[in-house]
């Protein structure tokens, strides 16, 4: 979906790429993290913890580990 302005991406594209590979790494790594966190508002309780894993990882991905491997 493109639902952004033209001028908008460029503008995040140029402010991400001025910086090192470890701080766009390090964006990353933070990003996924927050999503996990997301993800974890809406887990059943009555899970075990490798099935709260999996559902963390169906949320943020859209599908199951081994659907993807």
């Amino acid at each position: 979906m493109e639902d952004t302005a033209r001028q908008s991406r460029d503008l995040v594209r140029e402010i991400v790429m001025s910086k090192t590979l470890e701080e766009r790494f390090l964006m990353c790594a933070e990003m996924y993290e927050e999503a996990k966190e997301y993800a974890k508002v809406e887990i059943p309780e009555h899970l075990s913890m490798d099935e709260r894993e999996n559902y963390i990882f169906e949320r943020i991905h859209g599908a199951n580990p081994m659907e993807l491997i």
